[in-house]
């Protein structure tokens, strides 16, 4: 018998692996990322996945969901959240390639570590059964942690899996699955917490901006996770580096038509400019670059890169003002 899990690395989805193996069933654990994944980069989700599947010695395949997620996004079916996340969509669209995996591997049933109650959008019976009918995985996906107080699937009707070494977990609790982990020789799982980008208001405001303006692609959502975002004009915003790190990343995200703002006689920010825009904005865009710069003269001087020239502003610091303290 072979099952397919998804895992997301994090410390559920991890329990609902071990429980499966730990049964001989043939496992390919299925990890999907995102452009709104909050825990990229060396030790983020897909490193945990990693971790956990060696561990438990099964057999992993990652799959990005990139263009498709974004229109996804843009008009979620099935509505958001308190803030953008698209929680229930998200699942189908997850179930939907899980269910393509599980047909190409000659699988026979789906695994994940969702708990009832845990997610007030997408965890609970209703929505379970919602997203189950949609992929086409009704009576086929099996949730080891809550699967005592759901009817019981197909794999367990018949006998595939053993229904009696299931568990009963609900609510937001996390202490079961942390005894359960440590019982299991699980340690040193992300903490836990949603993994989503789109569920931080603060993401979620600069994500809008995009809607709004009709400019969601993949280009741009990379840049809203750097940097103060300002939007000048309908067709213009500018971003400004906090760090070094981010000055970097900024240069790094760059396009051609893009315009790079960096103090030229002092320390302080670089920024990024992208749009359409007239003479008056970029002074303005360098005054704001000047405002967070470490000048403690009046005038600052703001060196303008684009792809085909370099120019300068000398511009007034404005120091004490506040007019540029509204961000996206």
């Amino acid at each position: 018998m072979k099952a397919v899990v998804l895992l997301s690395g994090g410390l559920d989805s991890s329990l609902a692996l071990k429980l499966i193996a730990d049964q001989g069933i043939d496992v390919l654990a299925l990890h999907f990322s995102s452009p709104f994944c909050r825990c990229d980069g060396a030790g983020g989700c897909g490193f945990s996945a990693r971790k956990i599947s060696e561990f438990v010695g099964v057999r992993l395949r990652s799959i990005y969901l990139g263009e498709e997620y974004l229109e996804m996004v843009k008009d979620p079916r099935h509505g958001r959240g308190r803030n953008l996340n698209p929680c229930i969509d998200c699942r189908i669209l997850k179930f939907v390639h899980a269910k393509k995996t599980m047909e190409e591997e000659g699988a026979s049933f789906i695994v994940t570590g969702e708990v009832i109650g845990q997610r007030p959008m997408s965890q609970h019976k209703r929505a379970l059964n919602l997203i189950e009918e949609e992929s086409g995985l009704k009576d086929l996906v099996v949730r080891p942690l809550s699967a005592k107080i759901l009817s019981p699937t197909i794999p367990e009707r018949e006998g595939w899996v053993n229904r009696d070494s299931f568990l009963d977990f609900q609510g937001r609790t996390r202490k079961p699955q942390m005894k359960l982990a440590q019982d299991l020789g699980i340690n040193d799982y992300p903490c836990p917490g949603g993994g989503c980008l789109l569920t931080d208001p603060s993401f979620s405001r600069r994500v809008k901006d995009l809607l709004c303006h009709d400019l969601l692609d993949m280009d741009n959502v990379e840049l809203l996770k750097v940097g103060r975002h300002f939007r000048l004009t309908s067709d213009f915003k500018l971003v400004v580096g906090r760090n070094e790190s981010e000055n970097n990343k900024l240069i790094a995200l760059k396009q051609p038509e893009d315009i790079i703002f960096e103090p030229a006689d002092t320390t302080g920010p670089t920024g990024m400019g992208r749009g359409p825009h007239a003479e008056q904005i970029i002074y303005f865009a360098s005054k704001i670059i000047a405002r967070y710069s470490d000048s403690d003269e009046a005038e600052v001087k703001i060196q303008i890169r684009t792809g085909r020239e370099e120019k300068s502003f000398i511009v007034l610091a404005e120091k004490g003002e506040n007019r540029f303290s509204e961000q996206i």
